[in-house]
């Protein structure tokens, strides 16, 4: 069968979805990969069909296809690995020569195929192996992230910590903002002075620890450390997909789950945060043709390139940036409206600002930056903008979530980590975070200390209002660099 059928453009059809969802496995839902890989094999199918039409040979048209895929599926990646060079002064890789040339290169490949290649069939065999081949490495990764993903067993031994509840029992909300960095950290980087949301914090009742780092530097790390009370040693999280699992089924939310809490999660566009499976689990207005990241980093690296970089030029958005804030707007929303219900709930949400993609200005206008193509003070500019403007929405939720709650709810507001790596790698920059807490009916300043990292937030909150018995662990922070993720390193906290 493999000498008799030219299998290889379909073959490298799948291969160009798989080796990209294989490489972002970690980040991304498997169910995202479906509408690229129809489009690609309906991309490969078409193709050649209208060249076995024209040549009247499957095994030419197969091979002429396959040239074809190749430089559509290459043509953005060849074009990210090379713009902004030049050559002799001379900017050769943009758009208007790189595009040009793809299309001329291909004309060449299918005319020297079908004139100068006689014997197309005999290529047959040895290009369906290669084809073959080539689909393993991607198989066999994505398979087993996804055997280990559902093989661990998320739930810590943390997970009973909850002794009592009672119809006192307060909401608890977990705030993520991505990327939020500490007030030291903003003024001293960008010259950003963030005392009027610190004050406006403190003035609703919020314990801002002033001297507080993350204990990880990277929001996978981070938030199956926080989600689990407890360092990621300890809990035997040794890749991605342990720490995916911890983060989507952690101690804390099998704890209000036993306790009859009902779990309210949001979309963030980032697979590892979406609990999907929450008992609230609300839609953003997305239609049909809303993409995902990944759909749109698929169509970045092929030929489609030349559209989505037009698109961003004309109308300064993108497909994912539409429903990023989409996402953002409904999660602020959906926040102020939750107390109106008459349940006991456990919030968990991410918001994915003020980390990149940048797409709202400081009063909340649609607004793209594009960090690979920006300067470092625009990039600088854009992240303050987005806090300015995450400040008063966080701040407006607030106000709704004390307003409208029957019983206070316990509040966290905690940066994953500081400054994102499209600003510094400095770990001074990126460990130190946002860190707020509004503890209802008890004395803050007697469970919290300015050094507190959030290993110990929900320590503090389940013990005092749920009668546990949890030990607060030593504070420790861990930075790894933005290259690997794995190579921790003990940072020690110089807040003064």
């Amino acid at each position: 069968m493999l000498k008799k059928y030219p299998l290889y453009p379909i073959l490298f059809a799948l291969f160009s979805v798989l080796s990209l969802t294989a490489h972002n496995i970690g980040q991304i839902f498997i169910g995202e990969m479906m509408r690229p890989l129809a489009f690609s094999l309906a991309l490969a199918g078409i193709l050649f069909w209208i060249l076995h039409r024209l040549l009247r040979n499957s095994h030419c048209a197969a091979l002429a296809s396959a040239s074809l895929l190749f430089l559509f599926f290459s043509y953005g990646q060849v074009y990210s690995a090379f713009e902004g060079q030049t050559i002799l002064g001379v900017g050769l890789f943009r758009h208007r020569i790189h595009f040009p040339a793809f299309c001329i290169l291909g004309a060449f490949l299918v005319f020297w195929i079908v004139r100068k290649i006689k014997q197309t069939s005999s290529l047959t065999y040895s290009l369906n192996l290669v084809s073959i081949f080539l689909l393993i490495y991607p198989s066999f990764t994505i398979s087993s992230t996804i055997l280990r993903q559902s093989a661990s067993t998320a739930s810590s031994k943390n997970s009973s910590a909850i002794t009592t509840t009672n119809s006192n029992s307060p909401d608890v909300y977990y705030i993520i903002l991505d990327g939020y960095g500490r007030q030291d950290v903003l003024q001293r980087e960008y010259g950003f002075d963030n005392t009027e949301f610190i004050h406006a914090l403190r003035a609703r009742g919020f314990y801002v620890a002033d001297c507080s780092e993350s204990n990880y530097a990277h929001t996978l790390y981070s938030l199956a450390s926080s989600l689990n009370y407890d360092y990621l040693d300890t809990l035997g999280a040794t890749d991605d997909a342990e720490r995916i699992s911890l983060l989507k089924h952690s101690a804390i939310r099998a704890a209000f789950e036993e306790r009859g809490y009902s779990i309210v999660a949001f979309p963030t566009g980032w697979s590892m945060t979406e609990w999907t499976d929450a008992d609230i689990y609300p839609d953003y207005g997305k239609s049909f043709t809303t993409l995902t990241e990944f759909e749109t980093l698929f169509l970045d690296t092929t030929m489609l390139r030349v559209w989505t970089d037009y698109d961003r030029l004309t109308s300064k958005t993108t497909p994912y940036s539409q429903a990023r804030r989409l996402r953002v707007l409904s999660m602020i929303q959906t926040l102020k409206e939750i107390p109106s219900r008459e349940e006991k709930y456990f919030v968990f949400a991410h918001f994915v600002i003020p980390h990149p993609p940048f797409s709202f200005g400081a009063d909340g206008a649609w607004l793209e930056i594009n960090s690979n193509t920006a300067s470092h003070e625009e990039i600088a500019n854009a992240y303050i903008n987005q806090i300015i403007y995450i400040n008063r929405e966080i701040l407006q939720v607030i106000d709704a979530l004390q307003r409208e709650s029957d019983a206070q709810p316990v509040i966290i507001v905690q940066g994953d980590h500081g400054p994102p790596p499209d600003l510094t790698n400095d770990p001074a920059a990126r460990m130190p975070i946002l860190n707020a807490y509004y503890l209802p009916d008890i004395e803050a300043a007697e469970a919290l200390y300015p050094t507190i990292t959030p290993v110990n937030s929900f320590r503090v909150v389940l013990n005092r209002y749920f009668e546990s018995n949890l030990p607060l662990l030593a504070d420790e922070s861990y930075f790894a660099p933005n290259q690997d993720h794995d190579r921790l390193t003990p940072f020690p906290n110089m807040c003064e």
